[in-house]
């Protein structure tokens, strides 16, 4: 992680990642200090806080994930994600995971880094999670779907009014997954009027049924061209 000027001169700070192989990162800008961020991690398998962090065995556990070199059950949208702060100082992400039905460090890894993860669902929900400043490990998740036969792509999240957030996301029926790869029918996301609401703390999650402009047979992790009223 490096800092660099208007003019793509390199300022001072940053840090080394050491999230071995990084599978997704969130950013948040800040007006001081290190900027808030977290990575998907494919060694400690999950994804973890990493602001300032130069190495995953301090990172604090967001959300634990089936991963392996060069995948991770969690996903961001082209592994980059959205890191909304409140005015309190709070911060929410949004993404996809497969969830952890168990998690347990794997005896064999001999830097007792690595985890074994067994993965909730084969398919990824839409989930959130709720950090209390930019340093600190969230609670549980709050995942927002349930249908297991449902693969959920291209989560997004963003501020909506003074106190809500608003999710987007993409739902691919008829889902065949095989290796933690996911293919169906595609449902473009659309906005309308709010049908369900989730709560974590003195905030409120917003989200609205889906109309499908388009059917198409989609892979995961393409975010589709629409234009949102």
């Amino acid at each position: 992680m490096a800092y660099v000027s208007a003019k793509g001169g390199k300022l001072a700070g940053g840090w080394s990642w050491g999230c071995s192989h990084n599978e997704g990162i969130a950013l948040h800008a800040e007006t001081s200090g290190a900027f808030t961020s977290l990575c998907f991690d494919d060694w400690r398998s999950g994804l973890f806080v990493s602001t300032g962090v130069g190495a995953p065995d301090t990172a604090p556990v967001v959300q634990r994930e089936q991963c392996w070199a060069g995948y991770c059950g969690g996903t961001f949208p082209g592994r980059a994600g959205d890191l909304v702060k409140s005015p309190d100082g709070r911060y929410t992400t949004a993404f996809a995971s497969r969830g952890a039905a168990s998690a347990r460090k794997n005896p064999d890894d001999a830097s007792s880094r690595g985890w074994t993860v067994k993965p909730k669902t084969s398919t990824h929900q839409v989930a959130l999670a709720f950090l209390k400043n930019r340093n600190s490990g969230p609670g549980k998740a709050v995942f927002l779907t349930p249908a297991v036969g449902t693969e959920n792509v291209n989560v997004h999240v963003a501020p909506y009014g003074k106190d809500r957030l608003l999710v987007s996301w993409e739902s691919l029926k008829s889902a065949h997954c095989a290796n933690g790869t996911c293919t169906g029918v595609s449902r473009a996301p659309t906005s309308g009027s709010s049908t369900a609401t989730a709560r974590s703390g003195a905030r409120t999650m917003w989200w609205a049924p889906v109309s499908p402009a388009t059917s198409q047979s989609s892979r995961t992790g393409r975010w589709p061209g629409l234009t949102h009223p």
